[in-house]
């Protein structure tokens, strides 16, 4: 089997891409969504003239080609590019043994995945609309949630009414449902640390960048001197930089994306080292549609995945038919808990039609 052609389709702010090979099996993959005109030159114009013409079972050495051929310009959109391409490969792989990616990730070691309801948006000047919103997760049968905190990005910005918010949360929720806190890189080591304690007083589960996520000396400080743990690692890519998170003691949690990091060959040897620090992986992840039918597969394979999931399908969210009709079969939450697909592949199809309409 040969690779004949790598393509990228942006339905809106949604990155496909699609890699044709000569025996007619098409692997269908999702970038992150940052900047599709940017990730469609790295694929189409960087990745498929390596790409073209190679044998598309041979993953680990077309990872390999991919990031050393591009050493040169190596960096998060190099990255987001390579996810997209590795996971179409799984899938390829997966159509082509008739069988599930999770099994070839090393077989399913759970089939039903606990989710969290992400994000309460922050609220900032009315902490009950936050509450309310917290409230219909639970009620839609999420048994954990997260609430965005702070206000700007590292430069402590006030009055900050996060407390006030989680406060307002937790009475809303009750004490049987965990509640984390996402700060989005917005306080100083100091200000993190402050805040960190103050939430620790109503019971959350986790603390989400509560420094400059680039900041792995203040991430560490915020770590080692706070007891609720620190999660981290949505931002960062490849094994490399998450080698430095773990030996700098930086995230109690690792964060890595799927559509982000470097694919799903590149999380599974994150995680792996993650376990080795006896760290647990929780992953970001966004996405919905395909990039989430990659990320059910990861957490269905990956042992150290132990805690509730992220997950942004919630109860009430605006219709987007670009995004919630672009699988035939979209994702629904069962009880606040998914599971990965069982087809060959990925296991998911792309509608055509919405393809048509809204691709570019």
């Amino acid at each position: 089997m040969k690779i004949v052609d790598v393509k990228v389709t942006l339905v809106k702010r949604i990155i496909l891409v699609r890699v044709y090979t000569d025996e007619g099996i098409v692997g269908i993959g999702e970038c992150s969504g940052m900047n599709g005109p940017v990730v469609r030159s790295v694929v189409e114009e960087s990745l498929r003239p390596l790409l073209t013409g190679e044998n598309p079972l041979e993953i680990e050495r077309l990872w390999e080609k991919m990031y050393v051929s591009t050493y040169k310009i190596r960096g998060q959109s190099q990255s987001i590019g390579i996810s997209g391409v590795d996971i179409a490969l799984w899938d390829i792989l997966g159509k082509a043994l008739n069988t599930p990616v999770y099994q070839l990730l090393g077989g399913c070691y759970r089939e039903k995945i606990r989710m969290y309801a992400s994000s309460v948006p922050r609220e900032l000047k009315d902490a009950g609309k936050s509450a309310e919103m917290a409230a219909r997760c639970v009620e839609a049968g999420f048994s954990a949630l997260k609430v965005k905190v702070g206000t700007r990005w590292g430069f402590d910005d006030l009055p900050d009414l996060a407390v006030q918010s989680v406060r307002a949360i937790r009475e809303a929720i009750g004490p049987g449902v965990e509640l984390m806190v996402d700060a989005n890189s917005a306080y100083t080591a100091h200000t993190a640390i402050r805040m960190g304690r103050r939430f620790e007083d109503y019971d959350i589960f986790h603390f989400e960048e509560p420094a400059p996520f680039h900041d792995l000396g203040a991430m560490a400080q915020v770590a080692a001197a706070l007891d609720v743990p620190v999660a981290g690692g949505e931002q960062d890519h490849t094994r490399y930089r998450f080698r430095e998170i773990l030996e700098q003691g930086a995230a109690d949690i690792i964060q890595c994306d799927v559509i982000k990091a470097g694919g799903l060959s590149e999380c599974k040897k994150i995680a792996a080292m993650a376990d080795a620090f006896g760290r647990p992986v929780t992953p970001h992840n966004t996405n919905q549609t395909v990039g989430m039918a990659a990320t059910l597969h990861f957490l269905a394979s990956t042992p150290n995945c132990r805690y509730s999931q992220e997950c942004t399908i919630l109860p009430g969210q605006r219709p987007d038919p670009a995004r919630d009709e672009l699988l035939t079969e979209p994702f629904r939450v069962v009880n606040g808990y998914l599971e990965a697909p069982k087809g060959p592949g990925l296991g998911v199809t792309l509608n055509e039609e919405i393809l048509k309409r809204y691709g570019t």
